[in-house]
């Protein structure tokens, strides 16, 4: 049986070329960035519950403050429990239709990636000597009569974090049309025609549940940092007034 699409197995390769040692020296940086981007979103989401304390509370005392936190509070934690639920489907979505997908296609090596690995590392051999890994995902590559399109398949959570799973979904949709009408010319909708475009769709979807997956994280992050923030005014909003008013009247 001829597909319109072929797979190859994932591997952990050594690279010391000049790339592989680049990338891996900005992946610290990147790291730093998000560290950067994590106490930048809380700075804001701090921020906007001073605004609403400010607007809210007239007298700073605790009987005033303490209410007005627990409100936030309470209906921070509802969120994200839901959330939370949310984030727990789409999980079990990824899983199943991952598993869907190895049952379907016998020819899909079980290769499946180590939670702990990461996608690119070193490894210290002697002084000032260090062998560098590359970790790659089995790939599906979908055929069309015009263009090739290969796609990392995940395989785990960690995979959510270190593959570029917003461009590849977006490269799936761009493609969608150009590999359906090749299929569908090469071998109608029935058959090998129809699990060419299964497959397809098996793996959108489960692009689509890491999308999913992550925009839910993102917001129980936002969350838990309001959470945290009305805890913290709800016993310290007089100090926390006292430093930031000046430099809001500024």
């Amino acid at each position: 049986m001829e597909y319109n699409y072929s797979v190859k197995e994932g591997e952990l390769l050594l690279n010391n070329s000049r790339k592989a040692k680049v990338i891996v020296r900005l992946t610290f940086l990147y790291r730093f960035l998000k560290l950067f981007l994590l106490v930048f979103t809380f700075g804001i989401t701090v921020y906007l519950t001073y605004l609403i304390f400010r607007e809210c509370i007239t007298e700073a005392t605790l009987t005033n403050c303490i209410p007005l936190g627990s409100i936030f509070a309470t209906f921070g934690s509802a969120v994200i429990s839901v959330i939370s639920l949310y984030c727990n489907k789409q999980i079990s979505l990824f899983q199943e239709n991952l598993l869907a997908l190895h049952e379907q296609m016998p020819e899909l090596p079980s290769w499946k990636r180590w939670p702990f690995m990461k996608r690119y590392s070193r490894e210290r051999v002697g002084l000032f000597q260090h062998n560098y890994h590359v970790l790659r995902n089995p790939q599906i590559t979908f055929h069309s009569e015009a263009l090739d399109l290969m796609i990392p398949l995940p395989t785990c959570t960690a995979d959510f974090y270190d593959l570029p799973i917003v461009i590849n979904f977006l490269k799936m949709l761009r493609f969608h049309q150009s590999f359906m009408k090749s299929v569908v010319k090469r071998h109608g909708m029935q058959g090998e025609g129809q699990k060419d475009i299964s497959t397809f769709y098996c793996t959108l979807i489960i692009y689509r549940n890491i999308i999913r997956y992550k925009a839910g994280t993102f917001l129980m992050l936002i969350g838990s940092e309001f959470v945290l923030a009305s805890i913290a005014f709800s016993f310290f909003y007089k100090t926390i007034n006292e430093l930031l008013l000046p430099v809001v009247h500024r």
